[in-house]
């Protein structure tokens, strides 16, 4: 009781002034809290919590107008509920509050752009977005951006829909960049699209990274801190949908180069349904260290997950389900220190998995690097009947895999050779199965039930 009482004592907000009278009552115990007070029990802080929360207030508004008014005036933990209707973009300059839409999906943003703009623990959910975005200039490039996280931490977008209309090319749906940390985007829906950009670039800045003309000492973990890369990003539950072929990566992972691979931004990309996401040759392209891509569901899907830069990177448990549709693949990994395990793919028309040969760091045709210390264990791959797995593949110099361990995979399919081990260097092969009948899918597809704005609710 002590302990709620000093906070109300010491809280200046005249939110509390309907409760001053709690201090008045008990102003003795209030100057005992200086020394010797007691800690608070759990009964407490429930208690204080409560209170505080009775003391937000819910701002209802309809137009931009209202909705700006109340952005000013709102305080950590307030709530702005968007009545149905169409909506500007807005930027969001205070921590801690909520913008949501009264009804899922019937608050409409269609102009401007949503920005996060250095603030912390703040949600947004049950919009929908179908602005054209508007062009930002970011570490000194210039391109249109939808929603775009400014150097913010703990904020979340959820439960929305983006379905972008009139947008440039080369426009980011969602953006991540700077120094932003534990945001999370999740139970939303992108798509369609055919205009070239990505529907996630979680990256950084190049700003005061002098990077060497050699990177080899950076790729052996030690090159500098970039402070201002996205780091700790959470992805999970969205639904990817009908990116047009050629148009670009679903998600990029990095992608500022060397300034940007060998940082450890340890981004999750989990529990996510891709469909039809025919954009590029790498559906989640990540080009940064220390990531983990795992249990999530692709459908005829043109491409591949791909470990194309950085190191450290884990790729677990997804189930990749491409129906032998034309250009569509498996993984492919390429540097440090991967692990690829459990992951289950069917039927693509192009190679299950390939461990990259690679270039040389100092290469004048360098373009991927050599894979050094991969494990890659428990995997799955089935109706491969165009092309296999191939262990040492696609790179100017060809130097072989160094290291490596490949173990306890199933292969099956009419491809030969299932194992085609053109470059394998010292790669370990052991308890690799090529015939028998198709192992069962180890777990069970996502569906739209699973991930998206409708599996979603607040």
């Amino acid at each position: 009781m002590k302990s709620v009482l000093f906070n109300l004592c010491t809280v200046v907000n005249n939110r509390l002034l309907p409760f001053l009278f709690l201090i008045i009552i008990s102003a003795n115990a209030c100057k005992k809290m200086g020394v010797g007070a007691e800690a608070p029990s759990n009964d407490n802080l429930s208690t204080e919590k409560n209170k505080l929360a009775a003391l937000a207030t819910t701002f209802n508004v309809s137009n931009n107008s209202q909705l700006n008014s109340a952005m000013s005036s709102a305080v950590s933990g307030d709530k702005i509920v968007m009545a149905n209707g169409t909506y500007a973009g807005f930027t969001v300059t205070k921590s801690g509050i909520t913008i949501q839409a009264a009804n899922k999906g019937s608050a409409i943003v269609s102009s401007g752009i949503i920005r996060l703009s250095k603030v912390s623990s703040v949600t947004i959910q049950g919009l929908k977005i179908t602005t054209a975005g508007s062009t930002q200039t970011v570490d000194g490039e210039s391109f249109p951006v939808a929603v775009w996280f400014e150097a913010s931490n703990s904020c979340r977008l959820a439960g929305s829909t983006l379905k972008l209309s009139g947008h440039a090319s080369n426009t980011q749906w969602v953006m991540l960049s700077g120094n932003s940390n534990n945001n999370r985007i999740d139970h939303n829906e992108f798509g369609s699209n055919s205009v070239k950009g990505h529907y996630i670039f979680v990256r950084g800045n190049r700003t005061g990274i002098t990077v060497p003309s050699d990177r080899t000492s950076w790729a052996n973990g030690n090159g500098p801190n970039n402070p201002n890369m996205a780091r700790h990003t959470q992805i999970d539950h969205n639904y990817f949908h009908d990116m047009a072929a050629s148009m670009g990566e679903i998600m990029v992972l990095g992608g500022i180069g060397v300034a940007g691979d060998y940082q450890n931004t340890s981004t999750v990309v989990e529990s996510n349904l891709f469909v039809n996401c025919d954009g590029d040759a790498e559906i989640i392209s990540i080009k940064s260290s220390n990531n983990t891509v795992r249990n999530n569901t692709i459908r005829t899907s043109v491409g591949m997950i791909s470990c194309r830069a950085g190191n450290s990177n884990t790729v677990s448990g997804n189930l990749m389900l491409q129906a032998g549709k034309t250009g569509t693949g498996g993984i492919k990994i390429y540097e440090k220190n991967h692990i690829v395990t459990g992951n289950y793919v069917d039927n693509p028309q192009d190679y299950g998995f390939v461990l990259g040969a690679g270039d040389s760091y100092t290469s004048s045709n360098f373009s991927h690097a050599q894979v050094f210390n991969a494990s890659v264990t428990n995997n799955i791959w089935i109706n491969m009947n165009t092309r296999g797995v191939i262990i040492g593949h696609g790179s100017n110099d060809m130097l072989p895999p160094t290291g490596c361990t490949f173990s306890n995979n199933a292969l099956r399919g009419s491809a030969s050779p299932l194992l085609d081990l053109r470059l394998p260097g010292n790669t370990v092969f052991s308890n690799n199965t090529t015939s028998g009948a198709n192992p069962a899918m180890p777990s069970t597809p996502l569906t739209t039930s699973d991930t998206g704005p409708g599996s979603y609710s607040y």
